[in-house]
């Protein structure tokens, strides 16, 4: 019982770092301090999803179930609960694609506007 608690709440932190890079770089341009830990974020996401490894907080969680004697999932964390119950198929190059425009776009707008509300602004010619 308390092993199907700690996947549950390992899998709810994995759902919680999943909305952070999501919105980090918009929570960025409100408290500029969290910008290096979105950063952070998205590079330690990035060498999961480059180097084709498995995320830890999935092998954790699954670790969690097989010990409690449950059965662990397959696929990775966003296939199985948030693409599979959706799109049965799971991910293939099309829901890959729609996944990395809905972390890119929305973040690269997000430093975006970060950054130009940080430049300098021109002076105001005087009268």
């Amino acid at each position: 019982m308390v092993g199907v608690g700690l996947a549950r709440l390992v899998a709810a932190s994995h759902l919680g770092y999943i909305v952070f890079l999501l919105v980090g770089g918009f929570m960025a341009r409100r408290w500029p301090q969290l910008t290096k830990w979105h950063l952070g974020a998205i590079g330690a996401a990035s060498v999961v999803n480059i180097t084709g490894s498995d995320c830890p907080l999935t092998v954790w969680e699954n670790w969690f179930l097989r010990h409690a004697g449950q059965e662990p999932y397959e696929t990775g964390f966003i296939s199985h609960y948030l693409v599979e119950p959706v799109y049965p198929s799971g991910i293939d190059g099309r829901v890959n694609f729609v996944m990395l425009l809905a972390l890119t776009v929305p973040n690269a707008l997000s430093y975006w506007r970060l950054s130009r509300s940080r430049a300098p602004k021109a002076p105001s010619p005087s009268r």
